[in-house]
């Protein structure tokens, strides 16, 4: 038989009902503040932006569903050495790299490729074998950092170093096509990122038919969504539209099956 003193000694381990209920609810308290903290300081942004070296050590504590990754820091020889931590910020992404044609004598020494040029003085065909060797250390640079995406995107924009022959632009950013759809395993699409004044400047009526990612220098999404209907400059589809908020930059999809597409393959 269970005498008294056996139940004083069981009663510090039986299980009270109403004590279990109140620790329940305590946990539970505790739980969802702790959600609630971790949700106010990580905050998902749900939209297509893009980062690049002037993001560097600017975001915190957000993390983006769908980016798109410069792999350079501006320049087509420059890396962006945040590329791997700005990946990490984000589900899903594609890249872009930067573009460029310095001309003599800078590609004559860079301008070894694919194509058995004449001389190091024909143009064109230095500049095919320069973008190639650009795009090259672009995939260099993103095979170093962990970046690797089934979509590349080409910046084309007159910031950047340009000479003043079309044909010679063209044949350029043609051997930059070259390399990124030769990377191993991927063979990745290819989407020209510009500005309609910019590539008409620099590579004229170029319709090469690539998926067209528009700068639109607009600050609000409207405006991305009404530079959908444009003309675009590659005569391929405008996929994405670029429109800038509070210093950074996001993008609209124009047509949300095309823009999935060519933002991740």
């Amino acid at each position: 038989m269970i005498d008294s003193k056996t139940i004083r000694l069981l009663r510090p381990i039986l299980i009270n009902p109403a004590r279990l209920v109140y620790w329940v609810l305590l946990l539970l308290a505790v739980a969802t503040l702790f959600g609630l903290y971790w949700f106010s300081q990580s905050k998902v942004v749900i939209n297509t932006v893009d980062l690049s070296w002037p993001n560097c050590n600017r975001l915190t504590n957000v993390r983006y569903s769908q980016a798109i990754i410069g792999v350079n820091g501006g320049l087509d020889y420059r890396p962006n050495l945040c590329s791997a931590s700005e990946a990490s910020l984000v589900e899903n992404y594609a890249v872009y790299v930067n573009s460029g044609n310095p001309g003599f004598p800078r590609i004559g020494l860079l301008g070894l490729g694919p194509l058995n040029c004449p001389d190091f003085k024909n143009l064109d065909c230095s500049s095919f074998n320069y973008g190639y060797q650009a795009a090259e250390y672009s995939i260099q640079q993103a095979n170093m950092a962990g970046l690797h995406s089934p979509m590349w995107w080409i910046d084309v924009e007159s910031i950047n170093s340009w000479t003043l022959s079309e044909e010679a632009n063209r044949a350029d950013i043609m051997g930059m096509i070259y390399a990124v759809r030769a990377i191993p395993l991927l063979t990745p699409i290819v989407g020209i990122y510009t500005a309609a004044n910019q590539w008409y400047s620099e590579v004229g009526h170029w319709q090469n038919g690539l998926p067209l990612w528009l700068g639109t220098g607009s600050l609000t999404r409207v405006g991305a969504i009404e530079a959908c209907h444009q003309v675009s400059v590659t005569g391929g589809p405008i996929s994405l539209t670029q429109y800038t908020i509070d210093q950074l930059d996001y993008n609209y999809h124009c047509q949300a099956r095309v823009g999935s597409k060519y933002l991740n393959g």
